[in-house]
């Protein structure tokens, strides 16, 4: 009887990583909408409201959630006091710190933080030009992500249920 308590227990164990998995899938899926749509912000704040960075970013902060509103509120804080060093600097200190527990990979949080590189020291038009790149890259990964979400969400899920009875197996 405890043997197959423990079983029950390993197999919902098993299955409880598979289906997180597929839920840190869609968290980053999610995380990536946001993202493009706070970069759709600033590109509109920056074209059509000629802002100043650091105004926009108050701007934005207002309408979005948290991490996201702490971030944009910090930017500009730090902007505003102007004894931090460069710009490029703090985009980079700032996004670390509070986007720095996103579930984004490596990858697109070093894409994150290098952005901050091309805003701010260039024109108006430069900084759209970077803007719409970093939009494009990430509506290219959404799109990616989309095509394979499904198939890894089944996966992660079956593969969580068969290697927990696989595991409860061997260990009864």
């Amino acid at each position: 009887m405890i043997r197959l308590a423990g079983g029950l227990m390993v197999i919902g164990a098993a299955s409880l990583f598979g289906f997180r998995a597929a839920d840190a899938l869609e968290e980053e899926y999610r995380q990536i909408q946001d993202i493009r749509r706070i970069m759709h912000m600033l590109q509109g704040e920056i074209r059509y409201a000629r802002s100043f960075l650091s105004e926009a970013f108050l701007l934005i902060a207002d309408t979005q959630q948290e991490p996201y509103a702490s971030w944009l509120t910090c930017l500009q804080e730090k902007m505003d006091l102007r004894t931090e060093g460069s710009f490029p600097g703090i985009w980079e200190e700032t996004a670390r710190e509070h986007l720095g527990g996103l579930a984004l990979k490596e990858e697109e949080k070093k894409r994150l933080y290098d952005l901050g590189q091309y805003l701010g020291t260039a024109d108006v038009k430069m900084q759209i030009s970077h803007l719409q790149m970093y939009v494009e890259h990430l509506e290219g990964r959404m799109e990616e992500m989309q095509r394979t979400m499904q198939t890894q969400k089944k996966l992660y899920r079956v593969l969580g249920m068969s290697g927990g009875i696989l595991l409860a197996i061997l260990l009864i």
